[in-house]
């Protein structure tokens, strides 16, 4: 039984291999979508073209979107192997960064502790999103807490060993991302713009908690590699639209393969299965969390 076990892993790292180091060119199109499309929608709105309840839609789910690159960028799936291309995947992720108020340049510290430790309190700075199923009021505060860590984990735990050059670029990404937003708020006269800029961007923010974090590790209680995140499964009738999630409804295979860029889960995990079901990996419906059938 071990000996199978060892070679589905070996089968299923030799099958990831093909997904990865070649250079990303659809994240850097998608990029360039995700930031002109939430440009556009601000100056939609401070043009009085869209409502507010539009704008503030469109700003949680570019917000949420805004992630993917970012997320993307600092796993370096952006530019693969091709070193000359650094340059690029910096860019996209700098590009996106100040969408979603969450500093490029120090947030692998942050999301690298949290692969590390995946599910372990006290280690895994993620896991205080796990409040979110404690009701409304931990909700919240999850929710709050969740945004506080991925903004400030490299103030909190990096700041002492950093380099001025880090601490420089950290700051300077903080304040440009809080800058946009007041000067946004100040200079735009539409009424609800305050709504637009920060409510839509902290729903979209916490639906980034909610399906990047929170439903991929519940319930929380497993750090081994192939256990420790879901494959959610949606039904028939999602199929049309589970392009919004952006692959994170198979946040297994990123937890396992990391540089595998994300619009390559759907077909890795398709060729990866029998490996993850032999190791236990929880493949389950995404809204009544049960075991789901092979095909």
């Amino acid at each position: 039984m071990v000996e199978d076990l060892q070679s589905l892993n070996k089968d299923a790292i030799t099958a990831a291999k093909r997904y990865m180091g070649g250079v990303a060119w659809f994240t850097v199109g998608f990029t360039f979508c995700v930031v002109v499309a939430y440009a556009g929608n601000l100056a939609l709105f401070a043009l009085g073209v869209i409502p507010v309840w539009l704008a503030t839609t469109m700003m949680a789910v570019l917000t949420y979107m805004s992630y993917t690159p970012l997320h993307e960028a600092v796993h370096g799936n952006i530019h693969g192997n091709v070193e000359r291309l650094q340059w690029l995947n910096d860019l996209c992720g700098y590009a996106v960064a100040p969408l979603i108020s969450n500093p490029y340049a120090s947030h692998r510290y942050e999301h690298f502790t949290h692969h590390r430790y995946t599910n372990i309190e006290g280690k895994d700075p993620d896991f205080v999103i796990s409040g979110l199923g404690r009701g409304i009021f931990p909700a919240f505060k999850a929710v709050f807490k969740f945004i506080w860590i991925q903004s400030g984990f490299f103030a909190l735990n990096r700041w002492g060993t950093a380099s001025f050059r880090e601490k420089a670029v950290y700051c300077i990404e903080l304040l440009f991302a809080l800058a946009w937003r007041v000067a946004f708020i100040v200079l735009v006269d539409q009424p609800g713009v305050a709504v637009v800029v920060l409510l839509g961007g902290f729903l979209g923010s916490a639906f980034t908690g909610y399906w990047f974090a929170y439903r991929p590790h519940l319930p929380y209680r497993e750090p081994l590699r192939y256990k420790n995140t879901n494959s959610l499964i949606m039904p028939g009738w999602m199929k049309p639209v589970e392009w919004f999630w952006l692959g994170q409804n198979l946040h297994s295979v990123h937890h396992l393969f990391p540089r595998v860029p994300f619009y390559k889960y759907h077909a890795l995990h398709a060729e990866i299965e029998p490996a993850l079901r032999a190791h236990g990996t929880p493949i389950i419906g995404v809204f009544d969390r049960q075991p789901k059938a092979g095909k």
